[in-house]
Formats: structure tokens, C-alpha cells, sequence
């Protein structure tokens, strides 16, 4: 009886076929998450701001969407923050790995000066 090798990619028992684990798939899916809908809300807010001015984005909905999604961001990209030491710490070589750990920090110094700054 003869063996012959199974067609296809070979598996690791160790992990998932792309490489990467789980927290560092869920870490960079989430920040790329929050990107995009911290994009969008903002791209919603200038054009608000563009129209109709300053009276068009205070005390309305586009003002209350520009809030939320920063401040639920900022939670969100924390997890994520998180969720990538966690895959740096169990030696994970992934170039996406950035995302998660800069958006953070970033976030956070937007909210800090923000509050500090520009908003009353």
C-alpha cells in the first residue's frame, strides 16, 4: 500500500490556513471597522457643515452621529488595541498589526485635544 499526498494546501494543526490567530484577525477586522464608520460619519459632518453651516451640525443628528461614532470608536478601537498586544505579545508577524495599534492612541489624542481645544 502506497501513500500519496492529499491535494490542496497542507494544514497546520497550530492554526488557521491564513497564518494569523484569532485576536489578530479580530483586532485589525474591528479597527478597520471603526475606521470606516468614523470616515463616513465625518465625511457626513463636513458636508453638513459645507451646506448648511455652523447651524446645520449643532444640536441636530449629524452633530449627536459625529459624537457617538467617536466616542463608540474610541471604545471600540481600544478592544482592538487590546486584542493586538495580545497578538504581538504571543509573537504575531503581521503587517496589518499597525491599524489597531496606532488607531487607538490616535483617537485618543483627537478626543483629549478636541476636548481641550475646539469643543465647549
Amino acid at each position: 500500500m502506497t501513500a500519496e499526498p492529499v491535494p490542496g494546501p497542507a494544514r497546520s494543526p497550530a492554526g488557521p490556513a491564513d497564518g494569523h490567530s484569532r485576536p489578530a484577525r479580530w483586532a485589525v477586522g474591528l479597527a478597520a471597522a471603526v475606521a470606516a464608520v468614523i470616515a463616513v460619519s465625518y465625511t457626513i459632518f463636513a458636508v453638513a457643515l459645507a451646506v448648511g453651516g455652523v447651524g446645520a451640525t449643532e444640536d441636530t443628528w449629524v452633530g449627536l452621529l459625529g459624537a457617538v461614532a467617536l466616542l463608540g470608536g474610541l471604545v471600540a478601537s481600544l478592544a482592538a488595541f487590546a486584542l493586538a498586544v495580545v497578538a504581538k505579545v504571543r509573537h504575531e508577524q503581521w503587517a496589518l498589526l499597525w491599524l489597531p495599534l496606532s488607531l487607538f492612541p490616535a483617537l485618543l489624542v483627537v478626543v483629549v485635544l478636541g476636548e481641550t481645544l475646539w469643543w465647549e
